[in-house]
């Protein structure tokens, strides 16, 4: 029906209907999303992501040396990531939100800390988790961090 409202279209005009050139037609695919290409990047991101997971030690003593690039965490990347995850994790372990203990390891973090001397201040509250609270910590850390440079998390 269209190519006919465009021939009667054409008609009254005296215009000519023709058909796109290949250059024309370049044009307008450049203008359409590339669906393909979406789909190929966000299976590079997620293979970005489990190559840098795969990198990040998980022994206490080799992540503990592991280098964090301080530069790269900021109190954005703490309020939106570190902090919800600290949150979360101390409710876990002790039952309920403890608020002055999260504010305390964040301040913690954020005055570049050792992980060895946040894992010794901890260990008062959480005594036997303290370690393992740490370590996913640590991990978490690097990951948030690498991630953040690497540009796959905002």
């Amino acid at each position: 029906r269209r190519v006919r409202e465009a021939v009667v279209s054409t008609q009254s005009t005296g215009m000519k209907l023709s058909m796109p050139t290949d250059e024309e037609k370049k044009e307008t695919e450049s203008l359409l999303p590339k669906t393909e290409e979406k789909v190929l990047s966000a299976e590079d991101k997620r293979k970005s992501i489990k190559q840098l997971i795969d990198r990040i030690p998980t022994q206490k003593d080799e992540l503990f040396a592991f280098p964090l690039d301080w530069s790269v965490l900021d109190k954005d990347l703490m309020e939106r990531r570190v902090k919800s995850w600290i949150t979360k994790k101390i409710v876990e372990y002790i039952g309920e939100e403890e608020p002055s203990l999260c504010g305390f390891i964040c301040s913690k973090i954020l005055a570049k800390s050792s992980p060895e001397n946040i894992l010794q201040d901890v260990a008062i509250v959480l005594e036997e988790e303290a370690e393992v609270f740490v370590v996913k910590m640590w991990r978490l850390l690097i990951y948030e961090t690498e991630a953040k440079k690497l540009g796959l998390v905002k």
